[in-house]
């Protein structure tokens, strides 16, 4: 590279990215075509994902670069599968004298690109990412164009593991919200079958479970309909938690 970024510039860079960017698609697809410029010159750019030993397109600088990636999908080869399965880096400097990658190679020299390089990174346990790097010239993916490459990928999948963590967290938050809402309706229900047979809270437990079971209905579900049978509404949403909480 005639100009090579330091990793101060590339991270100052995708840190305006990221704040100019708030959805994570269009941030890595920025980072492609940032890739795209400054790695070599006049190159393309691509992001793939594996996840459970699936390939995913994530992001594109051109769609030349794009359709490379799709026939290495279908072709189940290709320099991105070979990196994320190795877990390392693949160059190849020239196309025309590759033997690898047959019917991939056919659409990448179709398309006129003469040399490319895949960085891959781990984003979590069975999720990686790989950058692929596209030139129409030979020869041009060296020493300092991969340093550069390998801190666009390693960025790539950070903010990807922040993504996924935080997807994680937002479906477990929704799970407890459900069993927060599911133990305030037992709890309602279990108010209910108390005053009935005047009984303890574990003999009205055991009752409902019985029920539950006999009816071959969720725990829920059967305390729900005890709740609308008595009142003629649903049950209250309002949890137990919060008032335990206060």
């Amino acid at each position: 590279m005639d100009d090579p970024l330091d990793r101060a510039a590339v991270m100052t860079e995708l840190q305006a990215l990221l704040l100019e960017t708030p959805a994570l698609h269009e941030f890595v697809e920025g980072i492609a075509v940032a890739a795209a410029q400054h790695v070599v010159p006049a190159a393309s750019a691509t992001v793939s994902m594996q996840r459970d030993g699936r390939p995913y397109a994530v992001a594109a600088s051109d769609p030349l670069a794009a359709a490379c990636d799709q026939a290495e999908y279908a072709a189940n080869d290709g320099p991105c599968l070979e990196a994320i399965r190795r877990g390392a880096s693949i160059v190849s400097d020239d196309l025309t004298t590759e033997s690898r990658w047959p019917q991939w190679r056919a659409a990448a020299s179709q398309r006129g690109f003469l040399s490319v390089a895949a960085v891959s990174r781990p984003v979590r346990p069975g999720v990686s990412i790989a950058l692929n790097l596209y030139a129409r010239a030979t020869s041009v993916f060296d020493e300092e164009a991969m340093r550069t490459a390998d801190m666009y990928a390693t960025e790539i999948a950070r903010t990807m593991g922040l993504y996924l963590r935080g997807t994680d967290q937002a479906e477990l938050n929704a799970d407890l919200r459900a069993a927060i809402a599911s133990r305030a309706v037992i709890d309602q229900a279990i108010g209910v079958i108390l005053a009935q047979n005047r009984c303890t809270q574990d003999e009205a437990m055991a009752i409902l479970r019985a029920a539950s079971q006999h009816r071959n209905v969720k725990l829920r579900d059967i305390a729900a309909s005890i709740i609308e049978a008595v009142t003629g509404g649903p049950p209250s949403q309002a949890g137990t938690f919060h008032e335990r909480a206060r």
